[in-house]
């Protein structure tokens, strides 16, 4: 399944709330849990912030663990920028959850 971040979040180039991040980990968590694997396309996004990244990521690495997305989560039309920030958001998140 493809996910359109800036469509499901309202359109917007910088996402920034948790609420927005609510929404993909809702989504991703339906088609995860299927055995499916997920695309998070970033066409259109700027920037994002560490909160609505945590939303999903930081949410499924502390309550399943790595494995619960490795292989499973794709990205594609991603800045470094969000790159950067979905890295320091898994590695604060692999070590809490250790």
């Amino acid at each position: 399944m493809v996910i359109n971040v800036k469509n499901e979040t309202g359109g917007f180039e910088v996402i920034g709330s948790r609420g927005a991040g609510e929404i993909i980990r809702k989504k991703m968590k339906k088609e995860l849990d299927k055995g499916n694997t997920v695309t998070l396309d970033f066409g259109g996004v700027e920037q994002v912030t560490q909160s609505f990244i945590d939303e999903f990521f930081g949410i499924f690495i502390r309550a399943f663990g790595m494995e619960y997305i490795r292989g499973k989560v794709l990205l594609v039309n991603e800045t470094q920028g969000i790159k950067d920030t979905i890295n320091f958001v898994i590695k604060y998140s692999k070590e809490m959850a250790a």
